[in-house]
């Protein structure tokens, strides 16, 4: 019974003691003041334990000290037991808030750094005084690709494009993904020479072709790069700087672009065109010049095209060249789509009243077949002004329809049933489009002018053309050879079967006037 007290205040210690190891993590890891009193406190106790359990060895038994020695050992077991559970907590949440800080500077799909760690990471190195380079990449046409494939295959794709690239980027270099499809690189430079050489291994990382669900898939990139302190010395403008470089590198088609104080130049001339864009939708300063369509064998005017032109104060013409890519990137073009609509219907309904009777052919954009607007707005018209829809021909792009595949198919089906026609224009341009002519309601080719413009002795162009035209009379549709700008080019196409002819030798494009004019001419000539 003397040795019961002892053996429970030792046993109580010895649990004090296996309490001091997490008592010190935990203070490691919180650095508040109560932690440490805590340590404070259990060493504090360990020490009159081991005063308290000598004094019960030298002196005799007491029944008190009995009671109060289980009371001391409960008292280190519970010690003990906050203390581990304590660290266990602290741990959990020390853990949560490093993979909330992980998650916060990294991108989920691809593991890659994300645009707040670009941000961190180039403010440190400003701060630094650390020169290095901005690389912004956007993968081309990858919209493309979760059109055909599904967003998840994208997904899939973007995982191995960031797996490839990290393995290819050099210790030190961050590469971090934006956001979709698009791709960052800072990298940390003395000469020039490592810039160009990160952007070759950024390109070799992609350059051999991809399998996305067992169909081959090669994939391109535009990169456009801004240095620090070269370009600026502000994160914002350094972002906004290596942005404008990118969007130059798809402008020129090219792979990479370093920034020019040009751009910025060019940038604004931009901004003001689609401001003066606005304001000629506003005053009505968009007029239509009409282009006619021949029967290469009568030379009858099958059908006129209608082509916008926008003439200024001084007599001269903005090339829609230049403000459709940009009224398209703006958001203006179906307000443009509108009035060309519009006033071609109201002239053709004019030309009707005066038994003045041919087709039309309108152009719409790729921004024109997103959604039902257009359509509608069309039929509504056609309602309008009377008109019969078989005398409508629409032309949609090749490329416009490659933009978004599902909504192209979608549009041309609701423009069937509207009852126009539907044409393929720039047909062979670049795109795959062959096999969409089996299962849309195509009734009109028009042949990419180039094969024309482009047609020799020593190519093989006119075969192409035949070809197109044989496939086009399979199919019961129309073939239409525009960019016809010599007589070489018009005698050797003679020889085609129900071919339809446009370009600058036969007719240019004509306002109403002398349109209205050539086709009594005509019409009259042919009466004879």
């Amino acid at each position: 019974m003397n040795y019961i007290a002892p053996l429970l205040i030792f046993i109580g210690t010895c649990i004090l003691l296996l309490s001091v190891k997490p008592a010190l993590l935990i203070c490691k890891k919180d650095q508040r003041i109560g932690w440490r009193i805590v340590a404070a406190l259990i060493i504090f106790f360990i020490t009159l334990y081991i005063i308290y359990g000598s004094l019960l060895i030298a002196n005799s038994f007491n029944i008190l000290e009995l009671l109060i020695s289980p009371i001391l050992l409960f008292g280190s077991l519970y010690v003990l037991l906050m203390t581990n559970l304590s660290l266990k907590s602290i741990n959990k949440y020390h853990q949560a808030a490093l993979s909330e800080r992980y998650n916060a500077l990294h991108d989920a799909l691809t593991g890659l750094k994300n645009r707040q760690f670009m941000l961190n990471s180039m403010k440190a190195k400003i701060q630094a005084d650390q020169s290095f380079a901005l690389m912004l990449i956007d993968l081309d046409n990858f919209k493309h690709i979760n059109d055909a494939f599904g967003h998840l295959a994208g997904d899939a794709l973007l995982k191995a494009i960031a797996t490839r690239m990290q393995a290819h980027t050099v210790n030190g270099t961050d590469l971090i993904r934006l956001g979709g499809d698009e791709f960052a690189v800072i990298l940390p430079y003395q000469q020039y020479r490592e810039i160009n050489s990160c952007i070759k291994q950024l390109q070799s990382s992609i350059k051999k072709e991809f399998l996305v669900r067992g169909t081959v898939v090669h994939v391109q990139m535009s990169i456009g790069i801004a240095c620090y302190p070269t370009q600026s010395s502000s994160i914002t403008e350094l972002i906004k700087c290596a942005d404008l470089a990118m969007y130059e590198a798809k402008e020129r088609r090219s792979s990479f672009c370093y920034y020019s104080s040009s751009y910025q130049q060019s940038t604004k001339q931009h901004l003001q065109l689609i401001d003066q864009i606005r304001n000629a939708l506003d005053n009505d300063e968009f007029s239509l010049h009409y282009q006619p369509i021949f029967s290469l064998g009568s030379r009858a005017v099958y059908s006129v095209e209608a082509l916008l032109r926008w003439q200024q104060a001084d007599g001269s013409f903005i090339s829609p060249s230049l403000f459709i890519p940009a009224a398209e990137k703006a958001g203006l073009i179906s307000a443009i789509t509108r009035q060309v609509i519009n006033k071609a219907l109201g002239q053709l309904a004019s030309w009707q009243e005066r038994e003045l009777y041919t087709r039309l052919q309108i152009n719409l954009s790729a921004h024109d077949l997103q959604g039902n607007e257009i359509i509608d707005y069309l039929s509504d018209q056609l309602e309008l002004f009377n008109i019969d829809p078989q005398l409508i021909i629409i032309e949609i792009t090749e490329s416009a329809m490659m933009t978004d595949i599902q909504s192209a198919k979608t549009a041309i089906k609701a423009l069937h049933k509207l009852g126009v026609t539907l044409c393929v224009d720039d047909f062979g341009a670049g795109f795959t489009s062959f096999t969409m002519l089996s299962d849309l309601p195509i009734r009109q080719i028009k042949i990419d002018r180039q094969y024309v413009l482009e047609m020799d002795s020593e190519n093989n162009n006119f075969e192409i053309i035949s070809s197109i035209a044989f496939l086009a009379n399979r199919i019961k549709a129309h073939i239409v050879i525009e960019g016809i700008e010599n007589e070489f080019q018009l005698n050797k196409l003679k020889s085609l079967d129900n071919v339809l002819a446009q370009g600058h030798y036969l007719s240019e494009p004509l306002c109403v006037e002398t349109l209205e004019n050539y086709l009594l001419k005509v019409e009259h000539q042919l009466a004879r």
